[in-house]
């Protein structure tokens, strides 16, 4: 078989959305959705309450999560990612070591900080503008790493992992979402 022959059954290299992406949306969605159901059945006084001791409230948990969304949103629009903190071989290593281990077990290594781009401010809008705010930026960012895909990009950049590939990015995004619905739900 020729070169030529070979090329031509080659799959076009800005191929939309398929299978592994699908999955990967609804789990996605499926994080999202718990993560507000959650939220909307804490009291007020449990919203308003670090979830910890000397951590974030919870109505900060969410903003959190808020600003994560604006981030990747932005790298998929201008190419400017979050501020890399690891380089060259310590990337690669966590990219091909610690980023399966997470998305395997769904769960992110304690006492790793939040990027400084996405810590957030004290929150003082009321709960459903928070979160409805929340909710519409997890749509648009499915709407747009869908667009990205379909253009051959959505790859995201993470601070320890670097460039990562749109379906691991999602997968990433719902693990981050699930990790901070097991902080905020409350005490049983």
């Amino acid at each position: 078989m020729s070169v030529a022959a070979v090329r031509t059954k080659a799959p076009p290299a800005s191929q939309g959305p398929g299978p592994r992406w699908d999955d990967a949306e609804e789990e996605h969605r499926a994080a999202l959705a718990a993560f507000l159901d959650v939220a909307e059945e804490l009291r007020d006084d449990e919203w308003t309450a670090p979830w910890g001791p000397g951590k974030w409230t919870r109505a900060e948990v969410a903003e959190h999560l808020s600003l994560v969304y604006e981030a990747a949103i932005r790298e998929i629009h201008t190419g400017e990612g979050l501020r890399l903190r690891a380089t060259g071989v310590r990337q690669r290593l966590f990219r091909w070591l610690i980023l399966p281990h997470i998305l395997f077990h769904r769960s992110l290594p304690v006492r790793v900080g939040a990027p400084r781009e996405t810590r957030p401010a004290a929150v003082t809008a009321p709960r459903t503008q928070v979160l409805r705010r929340l909710r519409e930026l997890g749509e648009r960012y499915e709407a747009e790493m869908e667009r990205a895909i379909e253009k051959g990009g959505g790859h995201l950049t993470h601070p320890y992992f670097g460039t990562i590939p749109p379906v691991k990015a999602m997968r990433f995004m719902a693990v981050h979402i699930e990790h901070h619905t097991r902080q905020i739900a409350p005490a049983k």
